[in-house]
């Protein structure tokens, strides 16, 4: 393995004259470093980065923390290609690390490993799992602890905006129910995600809200919850609120996928979707774009929230003023042929 001697020794100058050619400090004449140069790609040498960062006390790598079990996540695969990237363009490396999803001390553990090994900065993706207490403190406390700069995805951090990105779920399933009570729905179910995760709850609250806000009754019994959140989840709520037999003409639903599942309920009950009853999904996933009929849906801005996490991330590293006036991210409507209007 070629050394810095051996490139000091061909050019026939000191260690340190080649270290401040390659850290371009002190004063070396440009005879000097052309020679330096020449030597390093004859001899095909590679600077040690370990010994680099220990000097220098930055590493150049960006870590970034996601939950266990996302694999199959299109969100978590466009962060991990996103994050590859911006660490790509900003001359970083990139270590990757998961964690239990529903651990919070795990992943401040990791956290700290990821620091230990010398991470510039690191972006965590909070999963919608978790859920304690005091997880807000923990996170504000440990921002403020930390060494280096740490950006949270998917959850607000009321005390540290500038260190949060995270999606206003509240005002994503308002946008939804808001749009079909617009189209002339009054009577709307809902199905709902499972009750231990903060996504879940806080898009029931949105319909809750939106039904409160249109002076529309809120019936406990058109809220039905699945065993899960995606496809069997949807099919099993969506059969109770057919056997409840109450009035409805439209059904919003926790996501896409459960929107899915109760299609196939209704269908299977003889309910023609959307002549009899309409359905609004939300996240926009491609699938329900193949349905019969393709789903209505809220498109969350996954590549935005994924930037802008980047970019204050990278301001911190640089010791910036953070430039995003607003880390709160909705969505759009998307409609399809899963909702007709209701004309009086």
């Amino acid at each position: 393995m070629v050394t810095i001697l051996d490139v000091a020794r061909q050019v026939g100058v000191s260690k340190a004259t080649v270290s401040n050619v390659l850290n371009s400090k002190g004063r070396v004449s440009e005879a000097t470093k052309k020679a330096v140069f020449k030597a390093i790609e004859e001899l095909d040498y590679r600077p040690n980065v370990l010994a680099q960062s220990l000097s220098k006390q930055v590493s150049d790598t960006i870590g970034l923390l996601i939950p266990s079990g996302y694999h199959t996540s299109r969100y978590i695969t466009r962060l991990i290609d996103m994050t590859q990237e911006l660490a790509n363009k900003a001359g970083k490396f990139l270590m990757i690390t998961q964690v239990d999803g529903n651990d919070i001390e795990l992943g401040i553990q990791s956290i700290r490993k990821l620091i230990d090994r010398r991470c510039d900065g690191i972006i965590y993706y909070k999963s919608s799992h978790i859920e304690e207490i005091d997880i807000q403190n923990k996170l504000e406390t440990l921002i403020e602890e930390l060494p280096v700069p740490l950006v949270v995805l998917n959850y607000n951090l009321p005390n540290k905006p500038d260190y949060c990105v995270w999606f206003d779920h509240v005002a994503i399933a308002q946008l939804a129910v808001v749009n079909l009570i617009e189209r002339g729905h009054k009577k709307i179910a809902y199905i709902s995600g499972q009750q231990h995760m903060h996504t879940s709850r806080a898009r029931l609250q949105g319909y809750q809200d939106a039904m409160k806000k249109a002076g529309l009754e809120l019936n406990s019994r058109l809220i039905a919850g699945g065993s899960d959140s995606h496809y069997q989840g949807g099919y099993d709520a969506c059969k109770k609120l057919i056997k409840r037999e109450l009035d409805f003409s439209a059904i919003c639903c926790y996501s896409d996928a459960m929107a899915i599942g109760a299609l196939k309920a209704l269908k299977e009950n003889g309910i023609s979707v959307p002549e009899d009853v309409s359905i609004f999904g939300l996240d926009n996933d491609y699938v329900g774009d193949f349905m019969d009929p393709p789903i209505s849906s809220i498109d969350v801005p996954v590549d935005d929230i994924i930037s802008i996490a980047g970019k204050l991330l990278l301001e911190h590293m640089q010791n910036k003023l953070p430039t995003s006036k607003s880390n709160s991210l909705t969505g759009q409507l998307v409609h399809r042929k899963s909702v007709k209007d209701i004309i009086d």
